[in-house]
């Protein structure tokens, strides 16, 4: 779904490159560890801290990663 204009769309887009690279990557590491944040909110209580990080990994990714490196390995 769209819900952002063209014009809104490309002044977003002109002004995250108007930055340098450096805070362009800052930008985006803050993103996601925002993203990190809210795949927290849903998360069962009494995980254990690796069962936390495998959560949060297959709630942004999609998947286990242990199935995406395999699924990589597939495609080569």
């Amino acid at each position: 779904m769209e819900d952002t204009t063209r014009g809104n769309r490309q002044l977003v887009r002109d002004i995250i490159m108007s930055k340098t690279i450096e805070e362009r990557f800052l930008i985006c590491a803050a993103l996601y560890e925002d993203a990190k944040e809210f795949a927290r909110i849903g998360m069962p209580a009494g995980l254990s801290d690796e069962d936390e990080k495998l959560y949060v990994f297959k709630k942004l990714h999609g998947a286990h990663p242990f199935d995406l490196a395999q699924k990589q390995a597939s495609t080569k």
